[in-house]
């Protein structure tokens, strides 16, 4: 593309501290971009200058780009270069480590949301700014899905990127195996359409390289698939039950078809010893593509293993079932961690669960913290481990821990929290095989090289040396060359 006044700064320079660039710079980039350029001292700065995770608020932007354009994007990556301003892209912005947050040039996708659908192609175009709602509102008239995860504000980029599941990808697989290009700004300006002809190796890498690492994405197109009634349930066990609901229904996964999805977790909230007590929850949920007397006969064994204090088995459209399980991601301060089991968790580690949420020192947050164990396996494991970037094809059970806290908890509170997120992952070591969710990105998480990427590693390093060979996209988590 040509017209940029920046076209010409591709050589790549070190991060310049925060304030060492003049405001004629800034005023520069102002002029230039396709888009609105945000300074602490504007108004709507409070707005934009957030990050969803508010565990990281202190890592406030010096500028936020909010590109209505792929050439806004190219603009505000060029000028980056140029500067040597720290870069980072937000879509959803939903980054459980903080990496969609800087203290340099913040670029927000956010207005790129339109989606596209293509009914003769059986396929769906949509912007990086597009969150899951955005999604699902656009190809319900067309009774089509692409599989995507449950919580409505998560941007499909970053979904994508990092591999993306919900409660449809037993049956129609990961977000990103349902990818068939995307367009990618790199860092050298060019804007580079990518499938597996063109630039492939960049379009394998996308395809659960995890975003932030390669260049920014500006938009996907997904093949979609005819969806129509499903089935859904919830189960609600008492507090006591936990050990024998977690054996019942993880036996039912090992053995479940494709078609069966699960989630089984819970925790606690409070502030109190006996508020926590008193909140402590236990249910599994998920989604059934057939009706609901077929999901009643599967369910039945952990109806009669596990009796549940509250049953919900019902026949649903694939819509109301979208709605059913909506649920956002953690609010306020919040830290999340993650592995992969090849198959159930021992009673040792549902004990050390147990144990965990009964000293708990608890936090202002309402969201609380506990566990949450989801099926995988199905057809996720339909593609190989190298076919894309997305390593975890194998695993059987994906496990996910979190704490959440407030603004006016004490320092020592916050620590207390993460130093139980970390004891109770640690406990829950053994019975994992090495590996993690990049999406759930965690930055305590040690050897994370190998946690996310496995043995997809070296090839992905051989990209980044490809595309972005002076690191210009970079946080701590991220893939070098």
């Amino acid at each position: 593309m040509a017209g940029s006044p920046f076209a010409g700064f591709g050589g790549l320079v070190q991060a310049a501290p925060r304030g060492t660039v003049p405001d004629s710079a800034w005023e520069e980039l102002n002029r230039s971009l396709e888009g609105t350029l945000i300074r602490p001292e504007d108004d709507g700065y409070n707005t934009w200058g957030h990050p969803q995770n508010l565990r990281y608020d202190a890592k406030r932007p010096a500028g936020v780009a909010v590109c209505h354009t792929a050439r806004g994007v190219r603009t505000a990556i060029l000028w980056a270069a140029r500067t040597g301003v720290h870069l980072a892209a937000r879509s959803g912005g939903h980054s459980y480590g903080g990496y969609s947050a800087t203290t340099g040039l913040l670029v927000d996708l956010g207005q790129l949301d339109r989606v596209r659908v293509d009914r003769r192609e059986g396929t769906v175009t949509v912007g990086a700014g597009a969150r899951n709602t955005d999604l699902y509102n656009a190809l319900q008239p067309f009774g089509a899905a692409v599989s995507a995860g449950r919580c409505p504000t998560v941007g499909i980029s970053g979904l994508t990127l990092g591999g993306g599941f919900g409660f449809s990808s037993r049956m129609l697989g990961l977000t990103c195996d349902s990818l068939l290009r995307t367009t990618v700004v790199t860092a050298a300006g060019n804007l580079l359409e990518s499938d597996a002809v063109r630039h492939s190796d960049l379009f394998w890498a996308c395809r659960g390289g995890g975003g932030g690492n390669f260049g920014i994405n500006t938009g996907f197109t997904f093949r979609t698939t005819p969806v129509d009634r499903v089935s859904v349930y919830q189960l609600d066990w008492d507090w006591e039950d936990v050990p024998a609901a977690f054996a019942a229904v993880q036996a039912l996964v090992m053995e479940a078809p494709n078609a069966f999805s699960c989630r089984i977790g819970g925790g606690a909230a409070g502030r109190t010893r006996k508020e926590i007590r008193s909140r402590r929850t236990l249910s599994a949920l998920g989604q059934y593509f057939g009706p609901a007397d077929e999901l009643r006969e599967l369910l039945d064994p952990v109806l009669r293993a596990a009796r549940p204090q509250r049953v919900l088995i019902e026949n649903r459209t694939f819509w109301q079932a979208k709605d059913f399980f909506y649920h956002s991601v953690p609010s306020g301060r919040y830290a999340v961690g993650s592995r992969y089991l090849d198959r159930p968790l021992p009673d040792r580690g549902v004990e050390a669960f147990v144990d965990a949420v009964d000293v708990w020192p608890g936090s202002s947050n309402p969201d609380g913290a506990g566990m949450a164990l989801f099926a995988w396996g199905g057809a996720i494991g339909d593609t190989g481990p190298r076919e894309t970037a997305f390593w975890h094809r194998s695993a059987r059970f994906l496990l996910a821990t979190e704490t959440t806290w407030a603004e006016q908890d004490p320092p020592s509170l916050v620590r207390a929290n993460l130093d139980w997120l970390n004891a109770l992952n640690h406990a829950l070591e053994p019975y994992d095989n090495g590996y993690a969710y990049q999406n759930f990105i965690d930055p305590a998480l040690r050897d994370w090289k190998r946690a996310y990427y496995g043995g997809n590693y070296p090839r992905l390093t051989e990209v980044k040396r490809a595309y972005d060979p002076g690191d210009l996209f970079r946080f701590r988590q991220s893939i070098t060359g």
